[in-house]
């Protein structure tokens, strides 16, 4: 099974809460940015470029992924008019407007989203979960593209802060090393670990690269630790990475609640970066209510913490080897968490699933096209993982591609095996049945024939559902 085997297989429309108050004559322009291998942060400079004005004029509603074809608003004070139509991203001018844009208006996103590598017993559970996704919805986890950090081998940043060792925080935010990394950035990484501590050596190595006011920081103030933090480390880092760590714990709290309330046959797990995710199957209505009505803020300065979620998050940071005042009470530069309230209940609207056709990029197999709405701050690959679940209990393990990222769902203790290890098990079974091993379902792009890397980058050949940029 695989997601966002190519960027056209995911597609994001923003859906804002009243366009038509927003939009008359005022002193700021509005756009309409389709993207598409972008982030919302890159888009957003290259408007303020095009349109001459300070990055910090250009607003928008919310942030949207890279991987895929995405579609949003955006706001600019002032500035000359901007048009761009090439590969990759698309503005145009969509009227003026009366104010700024702001995350409070959005209401979330429309999803169009292409799975792939299905066999006949995947489309049956989409099918079975579909329905009880209506029914019950499923818990609102954070997913994993709030946790670049796992992937990119930085870990919790946050867990060195609050320990005190603002050093190996440091040194994780510019030198950890990532499997992700291209072969330049991470031969620099290597040359900022083989000279930290000699801030001298460090300081003419990084100069004008990414760290490098960090490190003349430390060469005047060899242990101010903190000073470097501020000054080395863009503010938007550090607040995507103390988001990361709040939202972990958010996870863990909900996970426990689900916990309380699931058991027996009733309980399943998704895959995460951050560990296993508990989630109910069909669930007594009654506790299900419950936890869609418990209030579990994230935590930070300001959380109103009920005896519940206050029960919830102390377990959680007794696990942690910390306490809630030491995380409300961080105090470092872009470290300084707030509290905001959060929907526990993910339940999508619209959620339905086109017939399954021939998958040109995968012989012998099908795809399938799902469309859905989610509210703001939800993540499609989260609903995508909890319709591909197992329906059953000692189901056999089964794997998910989320780009060129696999992960194997946890079995019914909410452990999940070594990717080796389930690939082999992948490998015994098709053996078993008789059935053709369609290598492409194991291995990565680079071992496939050259017209399903054109299929990959570009979509199938004479395809005319997708845009060309």
């Amino acid at each position: 099974m695989r997601l966002k085997r190519v960027q056209s297989d995911f597609r994001v429309t923003e859906l804002l809460r009243d366009e038509a108050s927003l939009k008359g004559k005022g002193p700021y322009e509005l756009y309409r940015v389709t993207k598409r291998g972008l982030t919302t942060f890159e888009a957003a400079d290259r408007i303020a470029q095009e349109a001459g004005v300070d990055r910090t004029d250009v607003t928008y509603a919310g942030l949207k992924d890279k991987d895929g074809i995405t579609g949003q608003y955006m706001t600019v004070a002032g500035g000359r008019a901007v048009k761009i139509k090439e590969p990759g991203l698309a503005i145009f001018h969509a009227g003026g407007a009366v104010r700024a844009l702001n995350s409070e208006d959005s209401i979330g996103n429309a999803f169009e989203i292409m799975v792939r590598d299905l066999g006949g017993d995947d489309m049956r559970r989409i099918r079975v979960n579909i329905e009880e996704v209506k029914r019950h919805g499923l818990p609102n986890y954070f997913d994993d593209q709030r946790f670049g950090c796992l992937r990119h081998g930085q870990g919790f940043v946050v867990r060195h802060l609050m320990k005190g060792d603002v050093e190996a925080a440091l040194h994780a935010l510019l030198a950890a090393p990532s499997p992700f990394g291209s072969e330049h950035v991470e031969r620099y990484k290597q040359g900022i670990t083989r000279r930290w501590g000699d801030w001298e050596a460090l300081t003419a190595f990084a100069r004008g690269n990414r760290g490098s006011s960090a490190f003349e920081h430390l060469h005047a103030k060899p242990r101010d630790f903190a000073g470097a933090l501020e000054r080395g480390v863009a503010s938007r880092e550090k607040t995507i990475h103390l988001f990361a760590y709040q939202s972990h714990l958010w996870n863990r709290a909900l996970a426990l609640r689900a916990q309380q309330v699931t058991s027996g046959p009733d309980l399943a797990w998704l895959p995460g970066d951050a560990g296993g995710l508990p989630v109910w199957r069909s669930g007594n209505a009654e506790a299900l209510a419950g936890i869609a009505a418990c209030e579990l803020p994230l935590l930070g300065k300001g959380a109103e913490l009920s005896a519940e979620s206050r029960r919830l998050y102390e377990a959680v940071m007794r696990s942690e080897g910390f306490s809630i005042e030491q995380f409300i009470g961080l105090d470092h530069s872009g470290f300084r968490p707030l509290a905001e309230l959060r929907p526990t209940v993910i339940r999508p609207e619209f959620l339905r699933a086109a017939p399954a056709e021939l998958d040109e990029m995968h012989r012998l197999r099908r795809k399938m096209r799902l469309r859905f709405t989610l509210g703001r701050g939800q993540y499609a690959t989260l609903v995508c993982k909890r319709l591909l679940m197992p329906t059953d209990p000692g189901y056999r393990r089964l794997r998910l591609w989320v780009s060129r990222h696999a992960m194997e769902f946890p079995d019914d203790t909410g452990s999940a095996p070594p990717p080796g290890e389930a690939l082999d098990e992948h490998r015994r079974r098709d053996d078993q049945r008789n059935e053709p091993r369609n290598e492409e379902r194991y291995d990565d792009d680079r071992r496939r024939p050259e017209p399903y890397r054109q299929q990959r980058e570009h979509g199938p050949r004479g395809d005319t559902r997708y845009p060309r940029w």
